[in-house]
């Protein structure tokens, strides 16, 4: 376990949440089409630039970092540094890693041995990371398993 474990982010996830948010837009703005009052072109323009932000917020932070390949999360000798909340823990300070089951996706919960600026619990949202939740949180809990003693070997 001398190589750091890296997955990248979720190409298949970005892409499908754009998809949503498309679909949702073009049916607020197929049901309030025919209607010609102030009200509605406030209701259009408004969910307008709630969808423009939205898009690029998800363009520019999880699209453009998955058609890169870049890193989203990484294991290795030294903890778990989360790229997408930019988050760095260190195997040291970790009590206990869970796996929290979702409908579509899971959490891994990492629970720290004391309160931090980001509380005593951090969440690592395995859906905006290439690969099988299970898999993830099973290596993870191997690298915590052989690195929280201090054991390099």
């Amino acid at each position: 376990m001398t190589e750091p474990a890296q997955y990248p982010y979720s190409l298949k996830f970005s892409l499908g949440t754009l998809a949503v948010m498309i679909v949702l837009m073009a049916i607020v703005i197929h049901n309030v089409w025919g209607y010609q009052t102030d009200l509605i072109y406030i209701v259009i323009g408004f969910c307008g630039l709630v969808f423009a932000t939205l898009s690029a917020v998800i363009v520019m932070k999880r699209l453009v970092p998955a058609i890169k390949g870049n890193v989203a999360l990484q294991l290795d000798n030294e903890g778990i540094s989360d790229f997408i909340k930019e988050i760095s823990i260190e195997w040291k300070d970790v009590k206990e890693i869970h796996l929290v089951q979702g409908r579509s996706s899971s959490i891994m919960r990492v629970d720290l041995k004391w309160e931090t600026d980001y509380g005593s619990q951090i969440a690592i949202y395995l859906r905006w990371i290439k690969g099988k939740d299970q898999e993830i949180y099973e290596t993870t809990v191997d690298y915590f398993e052989h690195y929280r003693t201090g054991d390099d070997q």
